[in-house]
């Protein structure tokens, strides 16, 4: 696989491809994220659904940007998308979701060890509504624990972040074996450390914005979702970006690294 140096300001281009892209199917674009969401939240309550969700997860995301392609090449976008992903190496795209899983599993595991008895001391506190002085003290002699743990678990996660942004496209478009695609992935995203940071920004920034909405209706991971239906479309758009067969033209007609 050809992996290409992007420029930075390409993290920002991917939003808002992925924006344009969402622009041509709204609606469709709601309505699958409406279901995903739907699904996420029931399913992930019955332990063993939610593992089998988990699992599953490559799979439905690939036939999200099969449609993405079927988008960019004038076709319709829809809901049967999400089960393109089961036509073609299904396999492979488990595998992913079971090395996910484990991965996320064992990072939880590190945290809660790290954290002790910290997490569940402000979890208690939160949940009462107590803000009496008392209360608050001992919230703020948790907090350090808690978030040093939470800072170290985020910057083991980055490597398998890395290795599984690109793998599931990879594995569907291009027939590469987990394995193969979890290292070129990785490496993909380390070569283009820099766009991705200016990517991760925007992204941490609409996060921001949308939190006290997720908030308020007591749904913590509402953000992520309202933000969904750009930033899956952006990951096509990063992946056709990274991955292109050929280097972009510049205005001369001189071949150039976008």
């Amino acid at each position: 696989m050809e992996v290409r140096v992007v420029a930075a300001h390409r993290g920002w281009r991917w939003i808002v491809e992925g924006f344009a892209l969402f622009r041509m199917s709204p609606v469709l674009w709601a309505a699958i994220i409406l279901i995903l969401y739907v699904t996420f939240t029931l399913l992930v309550r019955i332990p063993v659904l939610g593992v089998v969700l988990v699992l599953l997860f490559p799979t439905l995301l690939v036939g999200l940007m099969q449609g993405c392609r079927h988008l960019e090449a004038g076709e319709s976008l829809r809901i049967a998308h999400l089960l393109a992903g089961f036509r073609k190496n299904a396999a492979y795209l488990v595998t992913l979701g079971g090395i996910s899983l484990v991965g996320n599993l064992l990072l939880l595991m590190l945290f809660a060890t790290m954290s002790g008895e910290a997490v569940t001391v402000i979890m208690k506190h939160a949940a009462s509504g107590n803000v009496d002085p008392a209360a608050a003290e001992t919230v703020l002699r948790a907090a350090p624990k808690v978030i040093t743990a939470a800072l170290l678990v985020m910057a083991i996660s980055l490597p398998l972040l890395m290795g599984l942004w690109f793998a599931p496209l990879l594995v569907y478009f291009d027939d590469l074996k987990p394995m193969r695609a979890l290292f070129v992935s990785f490496w993909a995203c380390w070569k283009n450390t820099v766009p991705f940071l200016v990517y991760g920004i925007v992204v941490f920034m609409g996060l921001m914005v949308l939190t006290p909405i997720a908030i308020a209706l007591r749904q913590i991971d509402l953000s992520f979702w309202l933000l969904a239906p750009v930033l899956i479309p952006s990951i096509y758009s990063s992946y056709k970006d990274v991955f292109a067969a050929a280097p972009a033209v510049a205005t001369d007609g001189q071949p150039s690294i976008r």
